[in-house]
């Protein structure tokens, strides 16, 4: 089992507003500290991100804002990952390009970071760890007194072996109605369906899920899907999307494939209340699946989806 780290805050200056820097940084590109706020995390045993410093060159988070994070990391559950500022997409906002300033690759053992970013969405927020393109654990945080710039549960796990429980946090498999498989019929199943499949190790930039994210927006935005709800289920490989679409959708196969690279693998979907369509989807190549696990992937795809399409489909 792998326990959920505790994030540590560092207490920032005593004042509920923000204020400019008392010294030369106030002239540079960041004049401003924006207080932060802490959300949803998940973290590998021995595993740490700790925020110092959050500047930006407007007083507030928001689009076309820059801004620059600093801090320190402690990495013990590998032996390497990459250490990246990434915004979850909670709406149609377009494509957004991964920048050199965002992410950094750093190696077992602790150190500092300090990373750049122009929000060109209005996303959550989160810095995580990434180790073959899967994600590793990692805090979401927003702006202190903003609450809409806080993700405060995920609803997913970042490892394939959920994380015992906090009080007052559901993990995706309880929401789901796992069980411990105590009777023989479950047993039978799960030894049917097999372990779940890790991403390659080569595994195409394109596949990652803030990748997947970027290019389904894209799609959405071609083919005249208003996107409610989006989200990545990267706890196996082929990494799934899910979430909520405004209106009555098909997904097709035509207007997937008009983003380059990708392609229909499978979905589930169907209408909420509301006349919204909830939705599961797998858009990578099967030529991307590992050689020896075709047959194991697509066992666990269909009932992947079916999981991931009912919890998007449940209301808020």
């Amino acid at each position: 089992m792998v326990p959920s780290g505790e994030v540590t805050i560092v207490p920032f200056p005593p004042t509920a507003t923000n204020r400019l820097l008392p010294n030369a940084t106030a002239e540079s590109e960041f004049p401003y500290i924006i207080q932060v706020e802490f959300g949803a995390s998940e973290f590998a045993p021995g595993d740490e991100i700790v925020i110092s410093s959050l500047r930006g060159n407007r007083e507030h988070l928001e689009p076309d804002g820059r801004y620059a994070l600093d801090g320190t990391y402690t990495l013990a559950s590998s032996e390497s990952a990459d250490l990246a500022w990434f915004s979850t997409s909670r709406g149609s906002s377009g494509s957004t390009p991964v920048t050199d300033e965002e992410h950094v690759m750093v190696s077992r053992g602790s150190g500092k970071f300090h990373l750049e970013k122009t929000l060109l969405d209005d996303g959550w927020l989160h810095i995580s760890f990434y180790v073959n393109g899967h994600s590793h654990g990692g805090v979401y945080f927003g702006e202190k007194g903003s609450e809409k710039t806080v993700l405060r549960r995920k609803g997913w796990s970042d490892f394939s072996d959920p994380s015992p429980e906090k009080p007052g946090h559901k993990s995706r498999a309880i929401e789901n109605g796992a069980a411990l498989l105590s009777e023989a019929g479950n047993t039978a199943i799960m030894a049917f369906l097999g372990n779940p499949i890790p991403a390659p190790s080569n595994l195409d930039a394109k596949y990652s899920p803030t990748n997947l994210m970027a290019a389904f927006t894209a799609m959405s935005g071609k083919a005249g899907w208003p996107i409610q709800r989006l989200a990545v289920d990267d706890s196996e490989f082929p990494f799934l999307l899910y979430g909520v679409l405004a209106g009555r959708h098909e997904l097709a196969d035509r207007d997937i494939r008009e983003v380059k690279g990708y392609e229909y693998g499978g979905s589930v979907r169907g209408s909420t209340a509301a006349g919204s369509t909830y939705f599961s989807l797998n858009i990578t190549p099967r030529d991307q699946y590992p050689s020896d696990l075709i047959a194991p992937c697509n066992r666990r795809l269909m009932v992947r989806l079916q999981m991931l399409a009912e919890a998007a489909g449940k209301p808020d």
